[in-house]
């Protein structure tokens, strides 16, 4: 797998991702010290442009070609993490420098994460499903490299985080350029917007792509602002002395991704109903965020995160039927609506979250923010179209 050029870009590419979760993290809950509402705010700041410009950014990587417009926005992502680490050694902690570097890194951000996912179809002779199962390995490897890279952030500082950040995201960048396939580009206008009728004509079409679609609706308004907002809060409140191992909570779920994503590649030929497995995933997910008001040992923390991680299979299952299903066309576009529907929402779930945990506490938080996501799996489950979703 990492013999493909692509994967390597797209590895990369997910290892900076991990990188700066856990460095956005640990920056504001232990170096910054920020209180929950306020991590929520920039957290969600960072997120804003997925909810208004990843549709748009996918449209416009249809036009200019995936390679390009990856390639410009990854890099000005690069640039803009090690000016604000250089900006932060100079300063420190300002709330202005800080909202404008999350507000930049959430633009070229929401470009490049539709423009990398366009080449997954293609990156390997197989069917586009099984395709999209490796490149959730080479993710969740990726994820584990980045978390376990944030171990040296004592030593790093946030300088030293920010700029290593910037070299994996421009080590992407070179890789993608050497790799062979692209994409088609059509002939239209540039900056033709994105049509929701368009949209709607599509999911008219493949009825089922609008329940995967749906269901990153739900991955993005409740399960991403959990782990953005509930994984360090219950890190600080419970556990406070393991802050330096906090590198340590990120990479206990990438290993449990990988083994359930490697399972999954394995098993892919004969796995005739993705979508029956998804819902079983995305249950347990709720199930196993309702442990955690129970956990008093870090250890067991450890576990219930590790668990936590084989949820990333959930959407991996079903992304290759989306893929498959969108027209080369409108790829790069399709899949900016469904990334909008996942981070897009994630900025205000985060932002609602964060306020959540200051309303009613954190344990309370956890308990209904898990049944938003087991009642969302029930509306899943009575649409049926995810239950009878087949391979192809």
């Amino acid at each position: 797998m990492f013999s493909s050029r692509y994967f390597q870009a797209y590895g990369f590419w997910h290892a900076g991702e991990g990188f700066q979760t856990i460095l956005m993290m640990w920056y504001m809950a232990f170096h910054a010290r920020l209180t929950a509402a306020e991590i929520g705010f920039y957290q969600s700041l960072q997120l804003l442009p997925f909810l208004i410009l990843t549709a748009l950014g996918g449209s416009m990587t249809d036009r200019l070609g995936a390679r390009l417009s990856y390639s410009a926005s990854t890099g000005l992502f690069a640039l803009t993490l090690g000016l604000y680490g250089l900006t932060e050694a100079a300063v420190g902690f300002s709330p202005w420098a800080f909202g404008a570097y999350c507000l930049f890194s959430g633009i070229f951000s929401a470009i490049s994460n539709p423009a990398i996912d366009t080449f997954i179809p293609e990156a390997t002779p197989r069917p586009a499903t099984e395709n999209a199962l490796l490149a959730a390995t080479a993710h969740n490897l990726a994820k584990l490299s980045g978390n376990l890279a944030t171990l040296f952030l004592p030593v790093l500082s946030a300088l030293g985080g920010f700029v290593v950040n910037g070299l994996l995201m421009a080590l992407s960048v070179l890789r993608l350029r050497a790799h062979a396939e692209a994409p088609t580009i059509v002939a239209r206008p540039l900056w033709q917007p994105p049509s929701p009728r368009r949209v709607a004509a599509h999911f008219r079409a493949f009825p089922e792509s609008f329940d995967i679609f749906l269901g990153s609706v739900m991955l993005g308004a409740f399960v991403i602002p959990a782990y953005y907002i509930f994984q360090p809060m219950i890190m600080r409140e419970h556990f406070p002395d393991r802050a330096a191992l906090f590198g340590v909570t990120g990479a206990v779920g990438w290993v449990g991704a990988i083994l359930a994503s490697g399972v999954a590649v394995r098993l892919a030929p004969r796995i005739g109903h993705p979508g029956r497995w998804a819902l079983l995933v995305w249950a347990l997910a709720a199930a196993l965020f309702s442990a955690t008001v129970l956990v008093g040992s870090f250890w067991a923390f450890l576990v219930i995160l590790f668990l936590l991680g084989g949820n990333s299979v959930g959407k991996a299952l079903i992304y290759g039927q989306y893929l498959s299903d969108a027209p080369a066309a409108d790829r790069a576009f399709l899949i900016g609506v469904d990334q909008t529907a996942i981070w897009g929402l994630a900025t205000l779930g985060t932002a609602a979250l964060g306020w959540l945990v200051e309303a009613v506490g954190l344990s309370a938080a956890v308990l209904l923010n898990s049944g938003a996501v087991l009642l969302f799996v029930v509306y899943l489950l009575l649409r049926g179209r995810l239950w009878t979703l087949g391979r192809r």
